[in-house]
């Protein structure tokens, strides 16, 4: 398993990310990432003047889906891999997935009608006209979102929770209560909740960034240059260039920005797909803005400029607890425990719609049931499951998500028009 995912992530899917990125934005001429700062005015502008209620409910729950453990544990894993140069390609990933995802919800539009179901599951099947890539695309977001959606983030739970003494059957079980209570309230439910949490969260995360970005604001211009100095393979001076360390820098830098974006995946339009008549497109483009440029990249500077910090080792979450103890001292377990916690559960309520579109498309609408006890279960055991492994599965349901999807989206590129934003 590990050596199918080193090779669709280490060669395959950032290339395939990359050209259909660059046929999008060729299609699109340069939108949305040309004309970017009326893009966030026109949606984050729009929520502090009066964005209707079902807007905010449906980017608060795409935005629960997208900045999870990705943003944290994510980040601290490409700079353990990839080095301080990951962090460069993460902003790479961003840019593309802008584009990628402004594509993704403009297929949905067109290829959509009221007796299919939206996003990716509605232009490979009306668009390619063929079974063949939309179930495996639906088979595929199945397994992604109980993957990514549930074992990945009941685990960092669990971890989260260890540090407290707590035992990870107990945190399993706790977690499957919870989000057993709230998928009763169905999808209205969970996007009613995720417009409560997102902004509390959000806000808090990020506040405790800046106090500490602030406290070590001197060491700040020497990590942005570390960044972008290792990004393209030179390491510090004296040490030259080295091509594997480029080659790993880009791997793991898209890797784990299209892990906590999602760009490519084909989830952002089912995200967004009852949204009605209302676009979709630039809502998508700020959501991947807020989760890389921002969050990512608040964390990545956390640890590059705390002192002492050595990116040496495996241990993401060592690494995390270390940078905020720099600042936070004894407050910084229960500091990040807390947004740990919240952040995993924001993912598995966001990613719920994606599965259970998927879910009903296979089954021929049938009784979700299924779904939601799969996802249950999958909470639990989340929490007993070894973390590297349950990392490398999520890296494969993404990657195997993304193939069908890349694929459709090159074969029904004349349908992206720039006309249409």
């Amino acid at each position: 398993m590990q050596t199918v995912t080193q090779l669709l992530w280490g060669s395959i899917l950032p290339a395939l990310l990359i050209v259909t990125a660059i046929v999008c934005a060729v299609r699109l001429r340069g939108r949305p990432v040309r004309g970017l700062s009326g893009v966030l005015r026109g949606t984050f502008g729009s929520l502090l003047h009066g964005a209707d209620r079902s807007q905010r409910e449906i980017f608060a729950g795409a935005l629960a889906a997208t900045m999870g453990t990705g943003n944290l544990a994510g980040t601290a894993l490409a700079l353990l891999a990839g080095g301080p140069g990951a962090i460069f390609w993460m902003w790479i990933s961003a840019l593309l997935g802008m584009v990628l995802v402004c594509a993704e919800n403009l297929l949905s539009a067109k290829f959509r009608t009221r007796s299919s179901a939206g996003g990716a599951l509605a232009y490979l099947q009306n668009g390619l006209q063929s079974r063949v890539p939309v179930r495996v695309f639906a088979f595929c977001c199945i397994g992604a979102a109980l993957g990514m959606g549930n074992l990945a983030q009941s685990s960092t739970i669990a971890q989260s929770a260890a540090a407290f003494g707590v035992p990870a059957p107990v945190t399993g079980t706790v977690t499957a209560l919870l989000l057993g209570l709230l998928l009763i309230g169905g999808v209205s439910g969970i996007r009613s909740f995720a417009l409560k949490l997102m902004p509390l969260l959000c806000g808090m995360y990020l506040l405790g960034c800046t106090v500490l970005l602030c406290m070590h604001a001197a060491a700040l211009p020497h990590a942005l240059s570390v960044i972008c100095r290792e990004a393209f393979g030179f390491r510090a001076a004296g040490g030259g260039f080295t091509a594997s360390l480029l080659l790993r820098c880009m791997a793991e830098g898209l890797k784990r920005g299209i892990f906590s974006n999602e760009a490519g995946l084909g989830s952002s339009g089912i995200l967004h797909m009852d949204a009605g008549d209302k676009p979709q497109w630039k809502w998508a483009a700020a959501e991947v803005f807020a989760d890389t440029v921002i969050c990512c990249t608040a964390t990545a500077l956390v640890i590059l400029t705390a002192p002492g910090i050595s990116l040496n080792g495996t241990d993401a979450a060592g690494l995390l607890l270390g940078a905020f103890s720099a600042g936070l001292g004894r407050a910084a377990g229960l500091f990040l425990a807390v947004n740990m916690i919240l952040l995993a559960f924001a993912t598995m309520i966001g990613w719920y719609p994606c599965g259970l579109a998927a879910f009903r498309y296979l089954s021929g609408g049938r009784s979700t049931a299924g779904f939601t006890a799969l996802s249950l279960l999958a909470a639990f055991s989340g929490a007993l499951g070894s973390p590297e492994w349950l990392w490398c599965i999520c890296d494969l349901c993404n990657a195997c998500m993304a193939l069908p999807n890349l694929y459709g989206m090159l074969r029904l590129r004349h349908s992206i028009r720039p006309e249409d934003l």
